[in-house]
């Protein structure tokens, strides 16, 4: 069983004294007498920290008076570091001058020592540790604090970055550029690759005598990530809420395509994690003092698909079940809409992998991911909504992002009351992956704070989220891509998606060949289809028992490829509609592009096969409670395409 909880903590105290405390009130404990009873000067604590005192002071945060307006812009500076703000540090602190070592750590919980080496990272007493949750680095803060009497915690956000700059207003503290020599950006001395973490310390210091700040490993803040606010700030401490803690500082871990990992170990650099995300490339470093008493700023409004949603049950009327039915939203100009010329998070240069779900007061509700790059730490989830009775989508905007994480592969997935939504957390391009889900009850006006359903760790290692449906038995079913495309296969949960268990057919094995995207939908004898993209004909497995094995045939229609993800579901009537690239040749349709072809015998045969315009690439297919297809696709760059449709308008075309 997968639990999306923790590993528990181990330490000599009584059973009852670990129990989680926020850690603003945590903090708020200690009276604000104990400032005044901070030491003079550099000091080492109790278990060997060098504590360096920050002065009080002011300094500008972040880059940019406004987000990136051209891809030179969005290489030096990400769309959340504006706009640069001036901030006041009102009360000197101390800060840890290294990131706390797996030694120091052990102190407090022995048995993380088990941790240590995973992914060939971390494996020295001074190494800094890594594989450590937001909650388990407060948690040792307040350990800490209890064995010294002091108010040790996690540095606020600004804290970070004003003693990251350590008083310059240089892209590093060390200038301009930062090379191997200054930081561990993931390389030797020799300037090959080296993509692990190093001995705290190794490095030079910043001017007040801080290490590490930039490389080596990501660094937990006491802040909810958000966007910035304008104007001058005192002692800031984040936003009230969120679903990523920020991070700082950058790593040893190189993103895909790039040289050294510089770009995000820059001073004004923001990233991010799920609070219990522990990885490989992220630690901590620890500060004393007072926590601010700045009131936190509010919550960002909610993005425009999130807003006025009804909550009204979805309208049970529609087209005439027998009457073609056809609407192209791609050609009236009515599908979702990008942005031109924006860098974040919604990117207008290259939107992909599309999914959709009809939520339970009728509206549409589409995801995709946005991004320079599908393999960059910046792709997002950009998402819009169609509302019941309206004839035009809303504009795109941010539906999901954890900042410098690629979040790839949306799935939306509705069981008729509650919509499910799940995302890769994806360090190595979208491989090296958690996946994540999040609910909603209120069709999508709400959501959950997102939590990790199966972790990187996991042995049967698994990578994109693809397709999802409610198995007759009441489990839900999420289809997976392997990290690196080697294994396909599903995950299941029978307690509402809870706990979750990775079955043990392999799809892509049982193929024979590469084959990857499975998109699956219920049969109505209980067991489950697939239709995958790669081998040519496109393969149709069948498992029978939810995963644990599959029997494999062949369809009619030809295999695709790079740039196409199919798309399948079952009708109300029990049909199956599958929608994919038509690449026979010559097309089965007759025209080269999308086609819509029905089954009645589980996707054995397809007597009514036909050319769908407006709408090709990576698909998504969803069926409202009156019979209205939805199809979305992308293709690749800067479009969305949507139709709708009906069952009827599908059988219009002769039996083949």
């Amino acid at each position: 069983m997968l639990s999306p909880e923790p590993r528990t903590l181990n330490s000599s105290r009584p059973a009852g004294w670990r129990v989680v405390m926020p850690a603003v009130a945590f903090a708020l404990a200690f009276a604000s007498a104990r400032a005044a009873e901070l030491p003079p000067k550099t000091f080492v604590n109790s278990i060997g920290m060098t504590m360096v005192p920050i002065p009080a002071g002011e300094f500008t945060m972040g880059c940019g008076e406004a987000p990136p307006e051209s891809k030179e812009e969005w290489e030096n500076r990400d769309w959340d570091e504006s706009p640069a703000h001036r901030v006041t540090i009102s009360r000197r602190f101390f800060m840890a001058a290294c990131e706390v070592t797996n030694a120091q750590f052990e102190r407090f919980d022995l048995e993380h020592k088990e941790l240590r080496g995973q992914f060939r990272v971390s494996e020295t007493d001074d190494e800094p540790v890594t594989m450590v949750t937001w909650q388990q680095a407060v948690d040792f803060c307040r350990w800490l604090s209890e064995e010294e009497g002091r108010p040790y915690r996690l540095p606020t956000e600004a804290e970070w970055e004003y003693a990251c700059r350590a008083g310059t207003t240089t892209t590093f503290s060390t200038g301009e550029s930062l090379t191997p020599r200054a930081a561990n950006i993931g390389l030797g001395p020799d300037g090959k690759k080296r993509e692990s973490t190093m001995p705290v310390g190794r490095c030079p210091a910043n001017p007040w005598g801080l290490f590490d700040m930039h490389g080596n490993v990501e660094e937990w803040c006491l802040d909810w990530f958000g966007p910035y606010a304008a104007g001058p700030q005192t002692d800031p401490v984040g936003r009230a809420d969120g679903c990523a803690r920020v991070k700082r500082g950058g790593s040893y871990s190189i993103a895909s395509w790039k040289d050294d990992n510089s770009r995000y170990c820059r001073s004004s650099n923001r990233s991010g994690h799920l609070p219990e995300d522990a990885n490989r490339c992220t630690g901590f470093r620890v500060v004393l003092g007072e926590i601010p008493q700045s009131k936190p700023l509010p919550v960002p409004e909610p993005p425009p698909h999130r807003r006025d949603v009804k909550q009204t049950p979805a309208p049970k009327e529609g087209p005439p079940s027998d009457e073609p039915y056809f609407v192209n939203f791609t050609e009236q100009k009515k599908a979702p809409r990008l942005p031109e010329n924006q860098w974040g998070p919604i990117f207008s240069q290259w939107n992909h992998f599309t999914a959709c779900t009809v939520c339970p007061n009728g509206d549409v509700l589409a995801a995709w991911y946005t991004t320079v790059s599908e393999s960059g730490r910046e792709l997002a989830q950009g998402g819009s909504r169609l509302r019941a009775g309206s004839d035009r989508w809303d504009d795109a905007s941010t539906f999901f992002d954890v900042p410098d994480i690629n979040d790839h592969a949306p799935v939306l997935f509705c069981d008729g009351k509650r919509v499910y939504h799940f995302a890769s957390q994806a360090l190595r391009g979208w491989d090296d992956t958690s996946i994540a889900m999040r609910v909603s009850d209120d069709s999508g006006a709400t959501w959950s704070k997102p939590r990790i359903v199966l972790p990187r760790e996991h042995p049967d290692t698994l990578s994109q989220s693809c397709s999802a449906l409610l198995a007759r038995d009441g489990r839900l079913v999420l289809a997976a891509d392997g990290s690196g495309h080697h294994r396909e296969r599903l995950l299941t949960s029978r307690d509402g998606g809870r706990s979750w268990q990775v079955a043990g057919g392999d799809m892509r094995d049982a193929v024979g060949a590469y084959a990857i995207h499975p998109a699956i939908a219920p049969l109505d004898d209980g067991s489950i289809v697939a239709f995958l993209r790669g081998p040519d004909p496109m393969p149709r497995l069948v498992s029978r028992d939810v995963g644990e094995s599959w029997e494999v045939g062949q369809s009619p229609f030809g295999g695709i490829s790079v740039g196409q993800k199919a798309a399948v579901a079952r009708l109300p009537g029990g049909g199956l509609l599958l929608c994919a690239n038509d690449t026979r040749k010559p097309p089965i349709t007759g025209e080269r592009g999308t086609l819509a072809a029905l089954s009645f015998d589980g996707g054995k045969t397809w007597p009514h096969v036909r050319h769908v315009p407006g709408v090709r690439g990576y698909l998504s297919v969803a069926v409202a409670p009156n019979g209205v297809i939805y199809i979305l696709g992308t293709e690749i760059y800067d479009q969305m395409g949507c139709v709708a449709l009906n069952e009827a308008w599908v059988r219009q075309r002769e039996p083949r």
